[in-house]
């Protein structure tokens, strides 16, 4: 059913009130009436009309200092004012679109006038109704097609890690089996040994043999532990959705350890850590922010990619009430002519999967990370900037509020 055009009268003189209301009830309008700027001001509390007609001099309030007031509020804001004012106050009217309004009714009204200012500014809102409504529709469907690809990306960095720790561990436990391989076949060729009479020093040289990679088998074992330990961690650390009170410091050093876990970064990137000697709380879901970390390391190691000397610098700090990290690489760098742009959702620097069948070849990534990183920092009233200018590499710095 369509809905029945509402008019808000905001007129204290009687002549102009009786005039306006025949006119607007005729034409199938409802309407509401105001004498006062504390009674507009009232009922605008409780509706909120398609449009108001605003008349200039009223007893508690002139109709400037209220239109300037409505247009200052949300709730009223986007209302189209039309001021009721005389055929020879140019003043008026210049002063009326200062404050906000869209048009003016002259005095003494002309029915055909009235009529047809209302109907276009109806019309005008209507449109802008609509608009804004599929506004709304289309950003809903962004965010959750977003949120979608944000969770995946989630998904993609941390099995991405997993699949080092495996590849990681596969090296453990080929040489454990390998280990305990060599053990056995010297256990066996110990005992034809033995049976054969051997003396007692050759016996102790062949266990001392075996103690030996016991030992080595032992640390190897250890280091699968250690890997294992670290993935378990890590996947109970992304799982901590509520927030509780954590210190940037310690983040920051457990996140390093899992890293750790990839082999590259830890034996062929030099890292430069230097973490502040004070500790830096902040109230946040630990998983969000472990995050955030790890997607700027993995940025990071994707600009070192070619580098013979991989370098990646890492520090903490507090400063304005803020508690910030930064995560430094000594990559190319950001152009200049793109640095404004990697916030931006789908926006990436990634090179083309090599598809030779491919028309429209694709980025490798979702072109998302640094948007998830932006949203999730500023969900806790945080921010996260980048320094400007293609020098050596780049430094992306985020701040969280401290919790004092």
């Amino acid at each position: 059913m369509k809905k029945t055009p509402l008019i808000l009268l905001v007129d204290d003189t009687p002549q102009n009130i009786q005039v306006l209301g025949a006119i607007l009830k005729n034409q199938g309008y409802s309407f509401a009436l105001t004498t006062s700027g504390k009674e507009t001001y009232q009922l605008l509390k409780k509706v909120t009309p398609d449009i108001i007609l605003l008349d200039v001099m009223l007893p508690d309030e002139d109709g400037f200092s209220i239109c300037d007031n409505l247009k200052k509020q949300e709730a009223t804001a986007d209302i189209p004012i039309l001021f009721l004012t005389a055929k020879n106050e140019t003043a008026d009217k210049i002063q009326g679109f200062k404050v906000g309004a869209v048009d003016y009714i002259t005095k003494p009204f002309e029915e055909l006038e009235v009529i047809e200012r209302v109907k276009n500014h109806l019309r005008a809102k209507l449109d802008r109704d609509q608009i804004k409504s599929y506004n709304n529709e289309l950003e809903e469907i962004v965010d959750q097609r977003t949120n979608e690809l944000l969770k995946k990306e989630r998904e993609t960095i941390l099995a991405q890690f997993i699949q080092g720790v495996v590849h990681n561990i596969r090296g453990p436990i080929s040489s454990a089996l390998a280990a305990s391989d060599l053990i056995r076949a010297m256990r066996e060729d110990l005992n034809v040994k033995i049976d054969a009479g051997i003396e007692k020093s050759e016996l102790k040289n062949h266990l001392s043999e075996v103690w030996e990679i016991l030992e080595l088998n032992n640390e190897v074992l250890k280091k699968m532990a250690g890997n294992l330990e670290s993935m378990l961690r890590k996947s109970r650390t992304d799982r901590i959705q509520e927030n509780d009170v954590y210190d940037l410091n310690e983040m920051i050093k457990q996140e390093l350890e899992f890293l750790d876990v990839d082999l590259k970064f830890k034996n062929k990137v030099e890292k430069k850590i230097v973490l502040s000697d004070k500790k830096l709380a902040v109230f946040v879901a630990l998983g969000d922010i472990a995050q955030v970390f790890e997607n700027l390391i993995k940025n990071a190691m994707d600009a070192m990619f070619e580098k013979d000397n991989p370098c990646i610098s890492i520090e903490t700090g507090s400063t304005n009430g803020f508690h910030w990290f930064s995560v430094k690489d000594n990559g190319d760098g950001i152009p200049d002519s793109i640095i404004r742009k990697i916030f931006d959702p789908f926006f990436t620097t990634k090179p083309l999967k090599s598809d030779p069948d491919a028309i429209n070849p694709t980025p490798i990534g979702t072109g998302i990370g640094l948007q998830f990183c932006k949203k999730t920092i500023e969900s806790y009233n945080g921010k996260i900037e980048v320094e400007e200018g293609r020098s050596k590499g780049a430094k992306f710095t985020v701040y969280l509020p401290a919790f004092i």
